[in-house]
């Protein structure tokens, strides 16, 4: 038997005899063989972000790098501990590896691929597996080489008991047993029980026992494959916040720091108290640099139950000042620009001036031509469609409006926004907006908005869902109204990253009503939710799987008007897909409720009465009042900076007048995209594949003052198709950002 005691930091307290199986049976370890283990992997491991460099001499690339016959530890966990790496997939691929800058080759160096054998070694006997056995296999070429690690893993040394002692009055024994990392039927892994002893730490330090000890131990019978485990627990004196300590701050008073705390003074002790601190006063964006933690890491005395906690911050500029630049398929060149003043009333409230343009170069009054080339996508607009995009606005943030947990915001803004063949909003407005944070870290949002604006839409729109087919009575749809809505939103954010998340998950439910009872216009009454889930896994050798699945509605009460269905809904509430975020094999606003209007007329039809495929029609999306998206994307590196991406997008934009007809199903459309990391989010290149025909739809004149539908030789309406070659199913969309 091999007994061996362990405090916290992995001393070694005492070792008992050892027992071998000398008959065939497997090899014992001595009692110091289990330190070997973990001062290897010290050793061993601190090449794991070694990357093996060419000896003098020898310069054989690295081609490819496989491991066969692990179970127990996935490739990626192996190839990250040791010292050889391949090198990266753009250098692997004969077909485009002789295009420079974008791969990264990295060398085989042969000392550092011997000690590789030894490091995966050390690792699998540290994860439990004692008898563990690794081969290679070296194929080289004149300039290149191709490795593979051949492992034989063997019987696992397993965890046949495991308990807790000495925190039986704090923590319950059935509940802690089942939080560890290690577990009975477990291998007997170390870096496990580091963390599990970790864990029993951690979860006193939030019961109020900031000095708890963890010792550690363990009785291994090598011969039956077996480890008793069990944990010894000294808690120390249950403590009590005496005093905070607040330094570093200048401008931002101590009051104000205080306020963010989620502890006071004469509160019992919580690690997670103090966790949560931190992360609030980074939230306030006033510092640059936040420690809260205890003054002194050891107790005077052990009985001594009063702690110290120091705050330090590093305080930020009280004024930034950013500009940027940008292009976009849709947008064309744009700008932005922000001016924020931190602490403007000294209680930590902001100001923010924002200006925001775009179509710069393609839309009036800064229009440079640039729609007939390089943003070519918006010379298709129909006119009164083509003018620049702008969003002006002040916000004033209060972040304690009641107390810690509840902030305000307060909006004013001046806006032109052109969705893209679909409408052109104008507006003015403001916003109120209150957001509390819940327990369980879900910040819910309620707010008010008030604008004055108009929204002007292609007039057969107004003709085909609302029969108003007269010009100038639709001109009156497009007028300027009182719009009053109230919203409430709710987000339960736990991604890793704003920019570019790798794990976690993000879902969002947006609830918002407009109605004449709290001041809207007759034409502005509408009720809309959307609900938004996405996640995020990491799949292994920097691979990230994401998927998201978004589902959202609008109602509105009828106006009165002769037709089958005359609920009016505003054209900026309705739903709009396809494009670089929603279906990407179709383009902008492209999927969905579509409405087309002869631009030149041609009296040639097909024998099955369908207009020819050469006549010119402007295509305007009117949108829906339901929406479907379901997306999946696969995301691999192909070197430091760029990675490749997979993705098939699914996703219907639905109209209940044109399920009456018959409306189309679910689109489902696969592509590949690229990806080159960047400081403001990673710029992305999207290929989509549309394997769909165009859906036929009615086809309108302009007939003096109305608007007509387009009929054959006999006088009945025809239904218009546009052709499409293999060309016209690929659709391109660059853009900044992930789509989800």
């Amino acid at each position: 038997m091999i007994g061996i005691a362990e405090d916290a930091s992995g001393t070694k307290l005492g070792a008992a005899a050892e027992t071998v199986n000398r008959s065939g049976g497997p090899r014992g370890i001595p009692a110091w063989g289990t330190l070997v283990v973990v001062v290897g992997m010290a050793l061993g491991g601190g090449a794991a972000p070694l990357r093996a460099q060419a000896v003098e001499g020898e310069r054989l690339v690295v081609r490819g790098l496989d491991f066969k016959g692990n179970e127990a530890i996935d490739d990626y966990t192996l190839s990250v501990s040791i010292g050889t790496s391949n090198s990266s997939w753009w250098e692997r691929t004969p077909v485009v590896r002789w295009i420079p800058f974008f791969g990264e080759k990295r060398y085989f160096n042969e000392r550092e691929f011997r000690q590789d054998v030894l490091r995966i070694e050390l690792l699998y006997k540290a994860s439990g597996y004692y008898d563990v056995r690794v081969d290679t296999t070296v194929e080289r070429s004149e300039k290149n080489v191709s490795l593979a690690f051949r492992i034989a893993e063997g019987r696992p040394v397993r965890v046949t008991s495991l308990s807790v002692s000495g925190a039986e009055s704090i923590l319950t024994q059935r509940n802690i047993l089942e939080r560890l990392p290690l577990k009975v039927g477990d291998p007997f892994n170390r870096f496990r029980f580091q963390a599990s002893a970790d864990t029993l730490r951690a979860a006193l330090r939030n019961r109020g026992y900031p000095f708890a000890e963890v010792f550690r131990n363990f009785d291994q019978d090598l011969s039956a494959y077996s480890t008793d485990v069990s944990f010894e627990v000294l808690p120390g004196a249950l403590a009590t916040v005496d005093s905070i300590e607040v330094t570093g701050n200048q401008e931002y008073s101590e009051k104000v720091i205080r306020r963010v705390l989620s502890f006071r003074e004469d509160q019992i002790f919580s690690q997670t108290a103090l966790s949560e601190s931190h992360r609030a006063l980074y939230r306030l964006s006033a510092f640059n640099y936040v420690s809260v933690s205890l003054k002194d890491s050891l107790p005077e005395s052990p009985d001594d139950s009063l702690v110290t906690v120091q705050v330090q911050v590093s305080e930020g500029p009280l004024r930034t000042i950013r500009l940027g630049a940008g292009y976009g398929t849709i947008d064309c060149f744009r700008t932005r620009s922000s001016w924020t003043l931190n602490n403007f009333m000294g209680d930590a409230q902001t100001l923010a001036i924002n200006a925001n343009v775009s179509r710069i170069g393609a839309g009036d009054p800064l229009e440079a031509g640039f729609q007939d080339n390089i943003c070519s996508a918006l010379g298709s607009e129909r006119e009164g469609s083509q003018v620049l995009n702008f969003n002006v606005g002040a916000t004033f943030h209060e972040r304690f409006l009641f107390d810690r947990q509840t902030s305000a915001q307060l909006s004013v803004f001046g806006e032109r926004h052109s969705e893209f063949r679909a409408f052109l909003r104008e507006a003015v407005g403001g916003e109120l907006s209150i957001t509390r944070q819940t327990p369980w870290r879900i910040p819910v949002t309620g707010s008010y908005s008030l604008t004055f604006g108009r929204t002007d839409a292609d007039p057969v729109t107004f003709c085909t869902f609302l029969n108003v087919c007269d010009l100038q009575t639709t001109m009156l749809f497009t007028d300027f109204r009182l719009r009053s809505a109230v919203s409430l939103a709710v987000v339960r954010d736990r991604t890793d990253s704003p920019l570019n998340p790798t794990s976690g998950s993000i879902f969002r439910v947006d609830m918002r009503h407009a109605s004449k009872a709290i001041g809207s216009d007759t034409l502005m009454q509408f009720t809309k939710g959307v609900a938004d889930l996405a996640a995020h896994y990491r799949t292994g050798r920097g691979s990230v799987m994401s998927w998201r699945v978004r589902l959202g509605g609008v109602v509105s009460p009828g106006l009165g008007l002769p037709g089958e269905d005359d609920r009016f809904i505003p054209p900026e509430e309705r739903f709009f897909a396809g494009g670089a975020n929603t279906v990407r094999g179709f383009g902008q606003n492209e999927l969905g409720p579509i409405v087309r209007v002869l631009e030149r007329v041609d009296t040639s039809f097909t024998e099955d009465r369908m207009m020819k495929q050469d006549t010119i029609a402007r295509t305007s999306p009117s949108g829906g009042d339901a929406i479907l998206l379901v997306n999946a994307e696969l995301r691999f590196p192909l070197s430091r900076r760029l990675s490749a991406a997979l993705f098939v997008d699914a996703g219907q934009v639905f109209d209940r007048r044109e399920a009456a007809r018959g409306a189309p199903g679910l689109r489902v459309t696969p592509g590949i995209g690229i990806r080159l990391v960047s400081p403001i989010g990673p710029i992305r290149l999207d290929v989509g594949f549309n394997p769909y025909d165009p859906e036929p739809s009615l086809l309108f004149r302009e007939e003096g003052a109305e608007l007509v539908p387009v009929t054959d030789e006999v006088g009945d309406p025809i239904m218009f198709t546009p052709g499409r070659d293999f060309i016209g199913r690929l659709r391109l969309h660059f853009s900044i950002g992930q789509p989800f």
